[in-house]
């Protein structure tokens, strides 16, 4: 309410840059609720996590009844799944992994915030081998969810900085989980789907999850490079016995149904 009130005034006397900037260091919470259930959603020198995608929720409300397991959410970002997950089944397991250290931050007092149990959060990334890599963002915004670890892959967007970050192979990081059997992988990654999925092979094979995962747009046939990325991705599924599944939604953005595709295409 305090931030409106301030927008309001701002506005009527032409300060809005100004203020805008003062109130992106202004620490609060505001609520939202999700699935019935209300939710904390601190904002935290000017980065909050914001709930939206409605069909997610839905299919993630079928998909946690007919899955157990442990729910591993590769590519956390501000905990946006974290917190659907959390309202739609509360016991579940959960086990992030996040590479980017300001989002790591900000989820270690999402979970806080809003008292949540049985989360396991990995300030890491996955990917096929151990080592620091650079990560790329396309905004001032420290948060950037557009940020990938694969060089070069938006080779026609700005950079506006990289920041280091640890990725490790998932095999290095077993150890660390107890054995959890996976029942759910979610894997949002800007591009580097495919090196998560082979760091992920050992346990998909042994597990068979249910994997909802976001394969950015080949978009052009002359885009060679996101082209045979993908090709190798479905090749790794065919191999590993699994059905491929477009989510389809409505004009309004909720959830309408799933539709069997032999490719993802172009």
């Amino acid at each position: 309410m305090l931030k409106k009130i301030l927008g309001k005034v701002a506005q009527a006397l032409g300060l809005q840059t100004r203020v805008s900037r003062c109130l992106k260091k202004l620490n609060y919470n505001r609520k939202t609720f999700i699935n019935g259930v209300e939710m904390t959603l601190p904002s935290i020198q000017g980065i909050t996590c914001r709930d939206g995608e409605p069909w997610m929720t839905e299919l993630l409300g079928k998909v946690l009844q007919v899955q157990g397991g442990t729910f591993f959410d590769v590519g956390v970002n501000l905990g946006q799944t974290l917190l659907k997950v959390k309202a739609l089944d509360p016991p579940r397991g959960y086990v992030g992994f996040e590479p980017n250290p300001v989002c790591v931050s900000y989820v270690q007092n999402l979970i806080r915030e809003n008292g949540l149990e049985n989360c396991t959060l990995l300030p890491v990334g996955l990917f096929t081998e151990d080592r620091v890599l650079s990560m790329d963002q396309y905004s001032d915004d420290a948060s950037d969810s557009s940020a990938t670890l694969i060089e070069n892959f938006r080779p026609n967007s700005k950079i506006y900085s990289r920041v280091f970050v640890p990725v490790f192979r998932f095999d290095s990081l077993a150890g660390l989980l107890g054995g959890k059997r996976a029942g759910v992988i979610k894997i949002d990654v800007e591009g580097a789907e495919l090196e998560v999925v082979q760091s992920l092979l050992t346990l998909i094979r042994r597990d068979k999850p249910i994997i909802l995962i976001e394969v950015l747009p080949v978009y052009s046939e002359d885009n060679v490079f996101r082209k045979n990325r993908q090709n190798e991705l479905e090749l790794i599924f065919a191999e590993a016995g699994y059905a491929i599944l477009r989510v389809e939604k409505t004009g309004a953005g909720t959830f309408s149904g799933l539709k069997r595709i032999e490719k993802i295409g172009v």
